[in-house]
C-alpha cells in the first residue's frame, strides 16, 4: 500500500511545479517566515561573499561600477527651503560636516567615501548599520559610525519579563507589531550593548518577502556560479602550464645503463639528458610508450564558456554582460545602448534607494542636532519642530551620467525642452550640476570675457 500511495503522490498535482517527481525531488520544500529560511546561511553566505569579493575580478569590477554610477564620489547636498538665508547657513554647516574629521567618528572617511562604504559593503555583507552620534560639541553636533553585520548578537534572546518586546531576530528586538525596537551587538567576548532603533539606520535591500528584518548578501545568487568559474579557469591554467612543462620524451632499451648514468651523477660523460632547448625531458622505461597527454580546451569553447558565465554573474547582479566583462566586442551600437539604458535604471534605483533610507535619514538627524545647538541664526527651535517639513528639503544630486552618443542625446535633449516635457533644471540635475550654480558661472564668466574685451556688451547679455 505504502508504494501505491508513493505513487499516487508523485503524479498527483493540477499545476506542473507541484507535482513532486525524481528529477525535482531536491527542491526545498519547506514553508517558514523569512529570518527561519534565511538565519542558519546567513553567515556562511557573507563570509564566502567577502572572499570572493577579495579574490575574484569579475565580482569586485562589478561592485565597483555600480558605485561609481550611483554613488560616484557623493551626493551633492543643496538646501531648498526656500528661505535663502537659512539655505545658504545649512549648506555651509553641511559643506563642513562631510570633512572626515567631522563626520565620521573614527575621523578618517569623508562623507563621500562613507557613501560609497555604505553601498559596497551593502551589496557585499548584505546589510550595514549606520549609527547616530550625538556630540556635545557645539560647532560638530552631529557624527555618524558604521557597523558591520559581524556585530549582531546573534545569539541574543529577549527577556520574558520585557511585555512591550514579543521577539528577537537575530540580534533585533521587535515589538508586538513587529517593529524593530532596539539593536544588540555585541561589545566584547561575553558581552552586549543594546542601541535604541531611533539611533540607528539599519540599511539592506528588502526583497520580496515582508518577514525580513536582516540583510542578505547580494551575492547570493551567483557564489555557486562564481566558484564554478575559478575552479574551471584554475583548472585551465594548470593543463596550460603542465602542456608547457613537458614538451620531449626519451625511450630507451638501456635501462640498466640509463639507471647507471643517473646514479654516477656528473662524472664527465655521464649526465643523462634532462633537457632539449630548455624545456624538460621525460624519460620512459623499457616497454612503456608515449602517448600523447593532451588536456587543451579549444580557445573558442574556453571564451564561451567564459561568456556564458559572466552572463549568469551579471543576470543575477542585474547588470548587463558588457558593463560586467567590459566587452562590447559581441554587440553593436544599439544593442549597447539597450543595455546601457537599463544598466542607467539599475542605477538609478540604486540612488533612489540610498536617498530614501539613508541620505534623507540621516540629513533630518544632522539638522536637528544643529538646530538644537543654535547654529542655525534666525530659526529657533520651536519653530522648527513645528514646522520641521518647511525647513528639512534636501536635494541630493546625482553623479554625472555620461552620454553614449553625446550629439544625439544633446539633439534629443533639446527637443525634450522645446516640448515641454524636461526642464533645463531636470537636464543639469542628470549631469551631476545645480542649475543655480551653472548659472552663476555663466554669469561670471561672461563678465570675465566682456571685461577682458573678448566679448561684446550684447554678446554678454545675450
Amino acid at each position: 500500500m505504502s508504494l501505491l500511495r508513493d505513487a499516487m503522490s508523485i503524479n498527483r498535482g493540477f499545476y506542473e511545479g507541484g507535482k513532486r517527481t525524481g528529477t525535482n525531488q531536491d527542491f526545498w520544500n519547506a514553508n517558514s517566515d523569512f529570518e527561519n529560511t534565511a538565519s542558519p546561511d546567513r553567515d556562511t553566505m557573507r563570509a564566502r561573499a567577502r572572499w570572493l569579493h577579495e579574490n575574484n575580478a569579475i565580482m569586485a569590477n562589478i561592485d565597483a561600477t555600480i558605485v561609481r554610477n550611483s554613488v560616484g564620489n557623493g551626493f551633492t547636498f543643496q538646501s531648498k527651503c526656500g528661505k535663502d538665508n537659512i539655505d545658504k547657513q545649512i549648506e555651509s554647516l553641511w559643506s563642513e560636516f562631510i570633512k572626515p574629521k567631522n563626520c565620521d567618528v573614527t575621523g578618517r572617511q569623508h562623507f563621500g567615501g562613507i557613501q560609497q562604504l555604505i553601498l559596497s559593503q551593502r551589496m557585499c555583507d548584505g546589510e550595514i548599520v549606520i549609527k547616530k552620534h550625538l556630540s556635545k560639541n557645539k560647532k560638530n553636533p552631529f557624527q555618524v559610525q558604521l557597523i558591520e553585520a559581524d556585530r549582531f548578537d546573534t545569539s541574543y534572546r529577549v527577556r520574558v519579563d520585557n511585555s512591550n518586546i514579543l521577539n528577537s531576530v537575530d540580534g533585533i528586538e521587535l515589538d508586538t507589531m513587529g517593529a524593530p525596537q532596539n539593536y544588540v551587538f555585541r561589545d566584547g567576548l561575553m558581552s552586549n550593548v543594546k542601541v535604541p532603533a531611533s539611533e540607528v539606520i539599519h540599511y539592506f535591500k528588502m526583497g520580496n518577502r515582508s518577514s525580513q528584518y536582516r540583510g542578505l548578501s547580494e551575492y547570493k545568487q551567483s557564489i555557486v556560479d562564481l566558484r564554478n568559474f575559478a575552479g574551471y579557469q584554475t583548472s585551465t591554467l594548470k593543463s596550460a602550464r603542465a602542456r608547457s612543462s613537458v614538451a620531449y620524451a626519451i625511450e630507451t632499451n638501456n635501462v640498466q645503463g640509463h639507471m647507471a648514468s643517473m646514479l654516477q651523477g656528473n662524472k664527465e660523460g655521464s649526465d643523462p639528458i634532462y633537457d632539449i632547448n630548455g624545456v624538460m625531458v621525460q624519460y620512459l622505461n623499457q616497454g612503456e610508450k608515449l602517448h600523447q597527454y593532451d588536456p587543451a580546451v579549444k580557445g573558442a569553447e574556453y571564451g564561451e564558456f567564459v561568456r556564458a558565465c559572466v552572463r549568469l554573474i551579471a543576470t543575477a547582479r542585474q547588470i548587463s554582460y558588457e558593463l560586467a566583462f567590459r566587452d562590447y566586442s559581441q554587440v553593436n551600437f544599439s544593442s549597447a545602448r539597450a543595455s546601457f539604458i537599463q544598466d542607467h535604471k539599475r542605477f538609478s534605483n540604486e540612488q533612489w534607494h540610498m536617498v530614501t533610507y539613508v541620505l534623507n535619514p540621516l540629513f533630518e538627524s544632522w539638522l536637528d542636532a544643529n538646530v538644537m545647538a543654535g547654529n542655525i541664526k534666525g530659526l529657533g527651535v520651536s519653530a522648527y519642530f513645528i514646522n520641521k517639513s518647511d525647513f528639512c528639503q534636501p536635494r541630493w544630486v546625482a553623479p554625472a551620467r555620461e552620454w553614449v552618443d553625446p550629439l544625439k542625446d544633446i539633439n534629443a535633449i533639446q527637443k525634450e525642452i522645446d516640448m515641454g516635457i524636461t526642464t533645463i533644471e531636470e537636464v543639469a540635475a542628470a549631469r551631476g550640476k545645480d542649475l543655480e550654480d551653472v548659472i552663476a558661472s555663466r554669469v561670471k564668466i561672461n563678465k570675465m570675457l566682456k571685461d577682458a574685451g573678448i566679448l561684446t556688451k550684447e554678446e554678454a547679455n545675450a
